[in-house]
């Protein structure tokens, strides 16, 4: 039995990079704002391992569990269930009264973040752009 697999939709995986961009960049600016505060933990956003893992195409014959001693199959993530994953870094303290934020890799984060958001905003708007051109067939 072999399972179709579902197409991916361009439109989609453009606004779920950008839903997890903001939410970065919040994380981010959350992280300065509280570079003063005395034992602030701060916190970083990963979800470029995770998106890749549910765009990547699923085998064409699926393994099933026939046993409950089999192994269990590996977690995959849909590309509508995406969501980022936010953790508060505990581990590290960076300074004397217990804060780890430090200014330098936050305001990199920060800069990385804002030309990745724009670049996918333009790339999304282009192709807004030629869905209308199509949907137009090429007429103004």
């Amino acid at each position: 039995m072999v399972n179709p697999v579902a197409p991916i939709d361009p439109l989609m995986v453009l606004q779920k990079s950008l839903d997890a961009l903001a939410v970065q960049h919040e994380a981010v600016a959350n992280n300065l704002a509280n570079i003063d505060t005395p034992n602030f933990k701060r916190s970083v956003v990963s979800f470029q391992d995770k998106l890749k893992s549910a765009l990547e195409v699923n085998p064409p014959s699926p393994l099933w569990r026939t046993h409950p001693m089999h192994l269990p199959l590996p977690q995959t993530v849909s590309l509508n269930d995406f969501k980022p994953d936010v953790r508060t870094i505990t581990e590290t303290i960076g300074r004397n009264d217990g804060n780890n934020v430090d200014l330098e890799m936050e305001s990199g984060v920060l800069a990385e973040n804002n030309l990745l958001y724009n670049s996918l905003a333009d790339v999304t708007g282009r192709y807004m752009a030629l869905l209308k051109h199509s949907i137009s067939e090429g007429r103004q």
